[in-house]
């Protein structure tokens, strides 16, 4: 079933899995790499095995494997939350027998951290710890994130005194409320940047916690989560989003059976990724939302070469764009996808302020313009 599961997200364009290895004492209480439960110091090589004969499937099928070592309800579980002799042997178990992995990221913990609704948790040292010990063993060198909480003042109080830190490669982001993702994400690339250790964000859980990614049949065109969640952390620079399902609907991420039922939702990230790969040098593109007029667009650009905007419900925008260059515009449907288009302007020049025009379909729909130099 996970095979064929995870045929059907490459089939659908996806390219990234995130997923517990050990939830002991945590929500769903069903995956750990051990004989049993209740001793750590031995491991089931059978499973581990089975793992990987999955792992192999994924990667073969350009899926990467987002490993989430730990939950926060099990984070003081192994050695009081150190990296002791329980943790080091946990760590090294899945460093040997799943590092070879080419596209593979180590994740330290979901939800990692003290909170006010969970006070007992991990410190700053043991953060640290973790993160130095795959440093120093992963052969691979893979990239090495950490999980958040929700809220801004959480990432504030337990993810800002990690700024700096090197062993650690960047976030993994929980938000509470969508609509803050691309402030979330500009925030946290800035301040890595200038601690002098740019971080990695990805969007791995969008709140409500109890919300996420609805099923299509509630939530048919996921307007706000395509337009803050996907297109929002996209344009603040982030590096991809992967969905959490929520945890009240019938089909949530403990009990889904069948992913199909959020087809619409990969449809559109599968158009988000076509038109970053097909048409933007996305690596070297920061976000630019000051450069327009409007404040509830998104705006992404390489200074003076290639600029993308995302225009909720359509509508037009007056932009700065440098001077002495002419530029092309086109359009781009978020929802739809398939080919640019041809709006009102095709072409204009660089100016202090510029209407760029209508798109081909001006009927309150979601575009993307893409402004190109000419």
């Amino acid at each position: 079933s996970l095979i064929g599961a995870m045929n059907y997200l490459a089939d659908e364009g996806m390219n990234t899995v995130y997923f517990l290895t050990l939830n002991i004492l945590g929500d769903g209480k069903d995956v750990w790499p051990y004989l049993t439960p209740d001793d750590v110091s031995r491991f089931d090589v059978s499973k581990l095995e089975q793992w990987n004969i999955l792992f192999d499937h994924m990667q073969s099928n350009g899926i990467l494997l987002h490993i989430v070592t730990q939950e926060t309800e099990n984070e003081l579980m192994l050695d009081g939350g150190d990296t002791g002799p329980e943790r080091a042997l946990y760590y090294s178990e899945l460093i040997a027998r799943f590092a070879h992995h080419p596209a593979l990221v180590w994740n330290l913990g979901e939800e990692n951290g003290p909170v006010h609704w969970r006070p007992e948790g991990q410190n700053d040292s043991q953060r640290k710890a973790m993160a130095t010990y795959f440093t120093e063993h992963d052969p691979y060198d893979h990239p090495i994130l950490l999980h958040t909480h929700a809220q801004a003042s959480e990432k504030d109080d337990i993810v800002g005194p990690l700024l700096g830190f090197q062993p650690l490669d960047g976030l993994s982001f929980q938000v509470a409320h969508r609509e803050m993702v691309n402030a979330e994400t500009q925030k946290w690339r800035k301040l890595s940047r200038e601690a002098g250790a740019e971080w990695v964000i990805t969007m791995d859980e969008i709140g409500q916690w109890y919300m996420g990614a609805p099923p299509d049949a509630m939530d048919p065109r996921h307007d706000s989560l395509r337009r803050h969640a996907l297109w929002g952390h996209l344009m603040g620079g982030g590096a991809g989003v992967e969905w959490y399902f929520g945890a009240r609907f019938p089909s949530n991420d403990l009990t889904s059976e069948d992913w199909r039922e959020r087809e619409n939702l990969w449809r559109q990230t599968r158009h988000a990724l076509s038109f970053y790969e097909t048409y933007l040098p996305f690596w070297e593109m920061e976000s630019c939302n000051d450069l327009t007029d409007r404040s509830d667009d998104y705006c992404f650009g390489k200074e003076g070469e290639v600029y993308a905007i995302y225009l909720p419900e359509g509508g037009t925008t007056f932009m700065k764009l440098p001077k002495g260059y002419a530029y092309k515009l086109s359009w781009y449907d978020p929802v739809a996808g398939g080919a640019l288009r041809l709006g009102s302007v095709g072409k204009i020049e660089g100016a202090d302020r510029l209407e760029v025009g209508l798109p081909p379909n001006p009927s309150g729909r979601d575009q993307v313009l893409l402004i190109q130099r000419n």
